[in-house]
C-alpha cells in the first residue's frame, strides 16, 4: 500500500474516496488504515487535521472496497462511533451539497409534464440505488419539484456521483433536499432575480429580499396547509410507510432473532450451571453421609472407651482401697510390734522385775535370748605373767 499524506482529487477516483469523521484525538493514521484496509487496499489518504482529530479522504483501489467499507457501517474506533461517507466532489452551482448527509433529492421539474405515470416510471429508475420509500411531486413559492426520499443517505450521494441523469430523453435537474438548495432554487426561479444572482444566493446581503423570500415561503406553507392531499400524495405515503413498517418488521425480526439467539444461550449455560451444580450438590451429599456414618462409628466407639475407662477407673479405686486397708493394718501391727519391742528393751535394761505377760511370750523369750549380754571372756594365765 502507498501512502501519500496530501493530494488533489482526481475526476478518475471520484467514486473511489471515503470521506471518514467524528475521529477521536487519540487515533494516530496506522491504526486508522489497518482498520479501513480490511475492506479493501489503500492507495492514498489525507489527514485534514496534524493530530488526526479532523477529516479524512482514504482513496481505494476500486469501488468494490469502498461498496463494502459502506456496507459495514456503522464504524467504530477507538470508542468513537466514525461518521462515514462517500466523498463527493466539490460543486460551485450547490455549494453546500458536498458536505450534507441526507435521504431526500429534489427535481426540478417546472418544464415537465409530470403525472402519475411519470411518478411511478421515475421511482422504478430510482430503485436501481436501494429502496425508495416516497416519490412525489411538491411545490414551493417559485418552482416546482419532485420529491425522492430513500432509505440511506448513501443512496443519495451514489445519485450525486452519477449525474448527470437521463429520463424519458431528458436531462434531470436534481440536487440534495436540502434548506440551502431551496433558497437558490427559489431566488434562481424567481421573476425578479436573474442566474447571477442565484448562484451567488447564500452569500446574499440584501436584507429585505432576504425576508421577503422568508414571507413568501410561510405563506406558501400555509397555502399548501389549506390544499387537499391529492391521490398521487396519497399513494406515495401510503407506498413510503408501507416500505417503512417493512424495514421496522425486518428489523425487529434481526433483533428478535438475536434475542431468541441470545436467550437460548443464556438458558443453556443457565442449564449447564444447574447441572453442574446438581452433580455438586449430590457430590457434598455423598460425603456429607459418609462423614456422618465416620461419626457415628467414632462417637458408638468413644462410648465403648468412655465405659472400659469408667470400669477400668472403678477397678482400680477398688483396688486401690483394698490396700490401703491392707496397708493401715500392716501399719498398725507394726506400730504395736515396736511398741512391745521397745517395753521389752526397756525391762531388760533398766527394771529387774520380771517380764510382763504377753500374748507374744515366745517373741519377748527370743528377744530376750537374742539379746542377753555375753559372758565375759577368762584372762589365760600367760597373761597374768605379763
Amino acid at each position: 500500500m502507498s501512502t501519500v499524506s496530501t493530494y488533489r482529487r482526481h475526476i478518475d477516483s471520484i467514486h473511489l474516496e471515503i470521506c471518514i469523521g467524528g475521529l477521536s484525538y487519540q487515533t494516530e493514521p496506522h491504526t486508522l488504515l489497518t482498520y479501513f484496509e480490511q475492506f479493501g487496499t489503500i492507495s492514498q489518504y489525507n489527514f485534514t487535521s496534524p493530530t488526526g482529530g479532523g477529516y479524512v479522504f482514504i482513496c481505494y483501489e476500486n469501488s468494490q472496497s469502498v461498496d463494502r467499507c459502506i456496507a459495514n457501517r456503522p464504524h467504530r474506533l477507538d470508542g468513537r462511533h466514525l461518521y462515514v461517507k462517500r466523498a463527493l466532489p466539490f460543486d460551485p452551482e450547490y455549494p453546500n451539497e458536498h458536505m450534507n448527509s441526507i435521504r431526500d433529492i429534489m427535481i426540478i421539474c417546472n418544464s415537465l409534464d409530470i403525472d402519475e405515470e411519470y411518478l411511478k416510471n421515475l421511482r422504478e429508475y430510482f430503485s436501481s440505488y436501494g429502496v425508495v420509500y416516497a416519490c412525489k411531486l411538491c411545490h414551493e413559492t417559485n418552482y416546482d419539484y419532485i420529491l425522492v426520499e430513500f432509505a440511506d443517505y448513501d443512496q443519495v450521494d451514489r445519485i450525486i456521483l452519477d449525474k448527470p441523469h437521463h429520463f424519458n430523453n431528458q436531462e434531470l435537474n436534481l440536487m440534495k433536499c436540502i434548506a440551502t438548495n431551496k433558497k437558490l432554487m427559489n431566488i434562481k426561479y424567481s421573476s425578479k432575480e436573474n442566474s447571477v444572482i442565484a448562484k451567488d444566493a447564500i452569500d446574499i446581503n440584501d436584507d429585505q429580499k432576504f425576508l421577503k423570500y422568508e414571507l413568501n415561503y410561510k405563506n406558501d406553507l400555509a397555502e399548501k396547509s389549506n390544499h387537499h392531499i391529492s391521490e398521487i400524495d396519497l399513494a406515495n405515503e401510503v407506498y413510503r410507510l408501507q416500505n417503512l413498517i417493512k424495514k421496522l418488521n425486518e428489523d425487529f425480526s434481526i433483533k428478535r432473532r438475536q434475542l431468541e439467539e441470545n436467550c437460548c444461550e443464556q438458558l443453556r449455560k443457565l442449564n449447564e450451571d444447574a447441572d453442574k451444580t446438581h452433580r455438586l450438590q449430590q457430590h457434598l451429599e455423598q460425603e456429607y453421609t459418609k462423614l456422618l456414618v465416620e461419626h457415628e462409628s467414632l462417637k458408638h466407639e468413644n462410648e465403648v472407651l468412655n465405659e472400659q475407662y469408667l470400669m477400668t477407673e472403678l477397678e482400680n479405686f477398688e483396688m486401690t482401697s483394698y490396700y490401703e486397708q491392707i496397708l493401715a493394718e500392716e501399719k498398725a501391727k507394726t506400730a504395736q510390734y515396736e511398741t512391745e519391742y521397745t517395753q521389752i528393751l526397756q525391762w531388760l535394761y533398766d527394771n529387774d522385775s520380771p517380764l510382763p505377760s504377753s500374748p507374744h511370750h515366745h517373741l519377748i523369750s527370743i528377744s530376750q535370748t537374742s539379746l542377753s549380754p555375753p559372758l565375759p571372756a577368762i584372762p589365760d594365765d600367760d597373761d597374768d605373767d605379763d
